[in-house]
């Protein structure tokens, strides 16, 4: 009975696993279809040359908040405040992305959801999806990176200012003066 009750475990794991296999080649079939890799991947290469701009602007205005005039800059601390910003954008690679995305993707998916959803990337319209999906990418990556640059910006310039106003001596509380 031991033997019998082993075996079936054993059949019911192996099952599982084929199922598992087989949910994450769908995922994977779905992932290309939708071309995911690539969006992922155009997405990292929009924000490598943004995030050098900022970085840029960003050095700026903080040198010209510590009241270092124009002219008498350090090229070489621009440099290292730039590549900063450039690792700091690019922290994952498109294969890591989409390796993070198969994991969560469909788990709660059905096997016959993920066949229908891979049927549909498929088609005529699913192709068509996928092509404005990309071409909106474009557009909305700049558009966001735009207004994170006026939000990180403007977050600087309250940082700045926050640190001036805590660097600055504490005037005495009222009454203070008096019993001096």
């Amino acid at each position: 009975m031991k033997y019998l009750l082993a075996a079936i475990a054993f059949v019911v794991s192996a099952q599982a696993g084929a199922n598992d296999l087989a949910r994450q080649e769908k995922i994977a079939k779905i992932i290309e279809a939708q071309g995911l890799h690539q969006m992922f991947q155009q997405q990292l290469d929009q924000s490598r040359g943004q995030a050098a701009e900022l970085g840029k602007d960003i050095y700026r205005k903080v040198l010209a908040e510590s009241g270092i005039a124009p002219g008498q800059e350090n090229p070489r601390l621009e440099q290292v405040f730039t590549r900063y910003v450039e690792r700091c954008s690019t922290l994952f690679t498109a294969d890591e992305m989409v390796a993070t995305w198969a994991r969560f993707y469909g788990s709660d998916l059905s096997t016959a959801d993920l066949d229908k959803i891979l049927a549909y990337y498929r088609s005529s319209a699913g192709k068509k999806d996928i092509a404005a999906s990309q071409s909106a990418l474009v557009g909305f990556s700049q558009a966001l990176t735009g207004e994170s640059r006026k939000r990180v910006g403007d977050a600087i310039e309250q940082l700045l200012a926050d640190m001036k106003a805590a660097m600055e001596p504490a005037e005495p509380a009222a009454g203070q003066d008096a019993a001096r």
